[in-house]
């Protein structure tokens, strides 16, 4: 097939969205590159789509299907992106380990942490001092950093400092200060949050591993009684290049049909290892950011349809000024 006249535009799929429970809309979001300035792609879609209203608040988990698919760093880049559109606030909650965390790839405001948040619960009133635990990034997303140091991990097993109950009640504290929470949970609380999730978040490589990572981890998902989180879930093909078409369309394939939407992220240097140590969203090119809004669209799509928390009932008649999301 012979390629694009000069002036013309060169079509490139950045995002699918497959399956039978897709919420009766399927398409193909196009990214136009090169051309004069033809916007073909169906971002206005999906920026209509990211900043669309919806009641009370919402929970949602990223998680990876297998070491190095990037679950941190989608997660932040979706933060950023719902953050940037949105007119709510937006928190990123960093509650994962090692050297490459979510707090990693950006400039700390504060050296609160996860912990520290969890064991000053009872003193976190309003907003003010909430504030006091987060880092806000350029785009408006603020983050809940996560403990940098070696006992980090050990302390995120540890039943009695994460214990369910404080849990629970730090997630009800940001659902009364922020409309929207993504989760980054390393593996030891993985189980422990899903059952808090209004949506999950996917991701896998564009490797050769994929195919079978998404099998196993729908079948993980399953096995612990979240069948209906994956139906409702979005699958992330993280990283996706030419070279890795044919690792992608077998993800896919595993995929379709038992999962709401699929989004694929084109390779992006900044964000690979070894990039950049802090993320700027306004650096990537314009294909990364097209995905990365449309994967928010997709997600904020999704709780449309989705009833209200009875708690989020109870904050709703809160007098004006406390209400979820309001600045």
């Amino acid at each position: 097939m012979p390629g694009p006249r000069a002036g013309e535009a060169k079509v490139r799929r950045v995002e699918s969205v497959v399956g039978r429970d897709s919420g009766g809309w399927r398409r193909v979001a196009r990214v136009v590159v090169g051309g004069n300035g033809v916007r073909g792609d169906g971002s206005e879609i999906d920026e209509a789509r990211a900043r669309s209203v919806f009641s009370g608040s919402r929970r949602i988990v990223v998680l990876g299907c297998t070491g190095g698919a990037g679950q941190s760093t989608t997660a932040l880049m979706l933060g950023h992106t719902l953050a940037h559109y949105r007119d709510d606030r937006v928190v990123a909650v960093d509650a994962s380990s090692g050297a490459s965390t979510l707090s990693s790839r950006i400039e700390p405001e504060t050296p609160e942490t996860l912990t520290s948040l969890l064991a000053g619960l009872p003193q976190v009133g309003g907003y003010l001092r909430m504030r006091g635990y987060t880092t806000r990034t350029s785009s408006g997303l603020e983050v809940v950093g996560a403990d940098g140091d070696a006992e980090a991990e050990q302390r995120l097993a540890d039943r009695s400092l994460f214990s369910d109950d404080r849990l629970g009640d730090a997630l009800a504290l940001l659902d009364r200060h922020y409309k929207l929470t993504v989760i980054d949970p390393a593996a030891a609380l993985a189980a422990r949050v899903l059952p808090y999730a209004d949506q999950l978040v996917l991701v896998v490589p564009a490797s050769e591993e994929a195919p079978e990572a998404v099998g196993m981890t729908y079948e993980w998902l399953d096995g612990h009684g979240c069948a209906d989180l994956r139906r409702r879930a979005v699958m992330v093909v993280n990283g996706v290049s030419r070279r890795s078409m044919p690792d992608v369309e077998q993800a896919e394939a595993v995929a379709s049909g038992r999962c709401r939407a699929i989004v694929r992220v084109p390779w992006e240097d900044d964000l690979a290892p070894g990039g950049v140590e802090v993320v700027d969203p306004g650096r990537l090119r314009t294909a990364g950011r097209r995905a990365y809004l449309a994967l928010a669209g997709v997600v904020v799509a999704g709780f449309a349809a989705q009833r209200i928390r009875p708690s989020e009932e109870e904050l709703a008649s809160d007098p004006p000024g406390t209400r979820i999301g309001e600045r």
